[in-house]
């Protein structure tokens, strides 16, 4: 009690001294984000402050600050993280703590602030126009680019630059890659966000990723899907039969919802039956997770709060364990709707709060594929879901592609598990040869099961294939910790 008495009295000498400061100090919501990233294994490790320089350590990265120099190290491996990129800042901030906690650290400066999250994402904010300086000092396998916003990957990991499109028109000043001193520069306004991200910010869960094999199915629809009408939901005998070798259920839209449309409002069709489909699913040992899309809400609706409280308000109701959340905002959508709705902040945000909702035990499966972008891959967004289905659409040449190897892959990137959607996949490529890549990536494959009353149909054999693939991986990671283990 002396002690807080002691800091009350010291911060009020401060800010009656300074009194711009007592109002300055306390502005840092542009950098202050909802959600939690201990959920998924990723904290704040350890931190170290004096006279304006810092150094702070994540579960994936570390950040060093000195005279307006900030240094981005990343590996999990903390006695051997590698430096990635030296941004450089205007005027040299002289940053003051404002808040440390183990999801995150605060800083406010006069001329911008900068947060520091537990998944190893950096935002800045500026208060005034400026430049910013990001000097590479790893030469990437992949270079993705889309306007100012770059993701570089390569077999270790890599980082994000995603300046907030949404915001304000930044100005690239020099855009320099395929070298490893690679060159990315920005003239920001003020108030014009940043997010740059280090990856993977969290470990690949072996554990989990035997048991995320998804089944994606729908209600009955308005099209006469089913005999049992609009709104019905898998019979009990076939959530019986799916638990022999699936785990999640994946509830699309069509036939769930009461206005059956991917965007909301999101009211249950048939609230008996997803009752009864959830309960029976418990009692399998399998889990369930509703359709909703951040993305088809965006086209008809600004209010993304009332988005998320859609989402927790039939959570409360019903006890589903999760979200498959089909797509975030992205600025393809400016065709649709003549709105800049690209905000990868407010996607950041969004699924941390999702996660928050639902707790480290609850299900998110993101389908994330945004067109084949070649910035689609957000992977300090994608490390929050467990599973991350992409590629729907997306036409490849082979599995050398580097948007398979990049984009579909989230082993060593995002380290949630991959699912492919691979339904343009070239004629003289077999199923099997896809499905084999899939699983050396360390991916699972996802069991298609709309029309729900059928047990068999051609893709039995297929999936039966991918068991097979998974079981060997399986033993191959068993065999691995037991020779760790001798």
């Amino acid at each position: 009690m002396c002690q807080m008495k002691l800091l009350i009295s010291n911060f009020i000498l401060l800010t009656s001294l300074f009194p711009c400061l007592a109002a300055e100090i306390k502005d840092v919501n542009d950098v202050r984000f909802r959600g939690d990233s201990t959920l998924m294994n990723m904290r704040i490790e350890n931190s170290y402050f004096a006279d304006g320089a810092f150094l702070i350590e994540t579960t994936g990265a570390r950040f060093e600050y000195v005279k307006g120099q900030l240094k981005l190290y990343q590996g999990l491996d903390k006695g051997n993280r590698r430096l990635l990129s030296t941004i450089t800042f205007d005027n040299e901030p002289n940053f003051i703590k404002v808040e440390d906690n183990n999801d995150h650290i605060l800083f406010w400066s006069k001329d911008l602030n900068i947060g520091i999250y537990g998944d190893s994402t950096l935002i800045i904010s500026p208060k005034v126009n400026q430049n910013l300086k990001c000097k590479g000092n790893f030469r990437p396998d992949y270079e993705g680019r889309h306007r100012g916003e770059i993701l570089l990957i390569d077999g270790k990991g890599g980082m994000e630059i995603y300046p907030q499109r949404h915001e304000a028109e930044y100005e690239i000043k020099k855009i320099e890659l395929s070298k490893t001193d690679w060159t990315t520069d920005y003239r920001l306004n003020a108030g014009e966000r940043v997010m740059i991200a280090v990856f993977p910010g969290r470990p690949f869960n072996w554990e989990e990723s035997f048991e995320s094999n998804v089944a994606v199915t729908s209600g009955g629809t308005k099209k006469g899907n089913h005999p049992y009408g609009f709104g019905f939901m898998p019979p009990d005998d076939i959530i019986e039969y799916w638990s022999k070798f699936l785990d999640v259920i994946a509830v699309q839209w069509d036939g769930l919802w009461e206005n059956g449309r991917p965007h909301g409002p999101y009211k249950v069709a048939n609230p008996s039956e997803l009752t009864r489909l959830i309960n029976t699913a418990h009692k399998n040992n399998m889990k369930v997770v509703l359709h909703c899309s951040l993305f088809y809400y965006s086209l008809k609706f600004s209010d993304f709060e009332d988005f998320y409280n859609q989402v927790k308000s039939v959570f409360d109701e019903y006890g589903n364990d999760g979200v498959y959340i089909d797509g975030m905002t992205f600025d393809d959508s400016r065709a649709i709707t003549g709105r800049k709705i690209d905000n990868k902040i407010l996607n950041w945000e969004m699924i941390r709060r999702l996660r928050q909702l639902f707790g480290k035990n609850g299900i998110i499966v993101y389908h994330a594929t945004n067109l084949g972008t070649p910035v689609a891959t957000a992977p300090n967004i994608e490390t929050y879901s467990n599973i991350t289905l992409s590629g729907e659409g997306v036409s490849f040449d082979s599995l050398d592609d580097l948007y398979v190897r990049y984009q579909i892959r989230k082993y060593g990137i995002s380290n949630s598990i991959a699912v492919w959607i691979y339904d343009t996949k070239p004629s003289y490529l077999s199923k099997t040869k896809v499905i084999k890549a899939l699983v050396e990536m360390n991916g699972r494959e996802c069991w298609n099961g709309y029309e729900f009353w059928r047990k068999n149909d051609e893709d039995n054999a297929f999936y039966d294939y991918y068991l097979q693939e998974l079981k060997n991986s399986k033993k191959a990671y068993e065999n691995r910790q037991m020779s760790k283990k001798n």
